[in-house]
């Protein structure tokens, strides 16, 4: 049965654990990764440093951070040490990137009470990337490189998939890194230093889920910041 079937049979049952089991049984019935959002985890046996990392978003917004990861030179390529050396930090990775663009924008979901078909996406997505298969000009290929660590470029897809992610690829024993733009965005609000309120530009999804005052509130805190 395809994934999309199994996945919107999951999220009318209503039970949050259901969509989770439904991807774990999908991924489990095609080991191989030649069925869709699938993949083969026999490929990330040894050394994965040559892999792409992957980046998605619901459409094209997460160029930019594409673009702030491509010129990010906050450390010295040589000594790993805090400080530029006028080279881009990730200048010598590959990155595959995913935009969403059928399924966009991720952030009206939750509100129309769909986030479950919601969090099915955001699955999909970092399935694809983990996999070797895609179609190119109507032909199915399955020479597409896996990811060795994956970035959410979402809000929304951050705040609603972020954790569930995390808990996949530790489930699947995959030495996946797994992260999102809120706790980057959280780290920017404590280098600043300044005291005040803090506004946050975000779609009604993001803010619905209160991701944002969460993740900024535990930045401080942990770093000693009253909140």
């Amino acid at each position: 049965m395809p994934l999309v079937a199994v996945l919107i049979a999951a999220s009318t049952a209503g039970a949050e654990d259901a969509l989770v089991s439904a991807v774990d049984a999908h991924l489990a019935s095609h080991p191989d990764g030649l069925e869709a959002f699938s993949f083969d985890r026999t490929r990330y046996a040894g050394d994965l440093s040559s892999l792409p990392i992957g980046v998605f978003d619901s459409g094209i917004g997460g160029l930019t951070v594409l673009e702030a990861l491509l010129t990010l030179d906050d450390f010295h390529n040589d000594t790993l040490t805090p400080g530029p050396d006028g080279r881009a930090d990730f200048h010598d990775e590959r990155f595959i990137y995913l935009g969403d663009q059928a399924n966009m924008p991720y952030g009206n979901y939750a509100k129309a009470g769909r986030s479950d078909f919601l969090r099915e996406l955001i699955f999909k997505d970092a399935i694809f990337l983990l996999g070797n298969r895609y179609r190119e000009e109507g032909v199915i290929r399955h020479d597409k490189p896996p990811v060795k660590a994956i970035v959410i470029a979402c809000n929304t897809a951050t705040a609603y998939g972020l954790d569930d992610l995390r808990a996949a690829v530790n489930r699947w024993n995959l030495p996946v890194l797994v992260v999102g733009v809120v706790e980057a965005g959280a780290r920017g609000v404590l280098e600043t230093g300044h005291p005040g309120a803090i506004g946050v530009l975000a779609t009604v999804g993001t803010c619905d889920s209160g991701v944002y005052p969460r993740t900024i509130q535990g930045t401080l805190g942990l770093a000693g910041r009253r909140v």
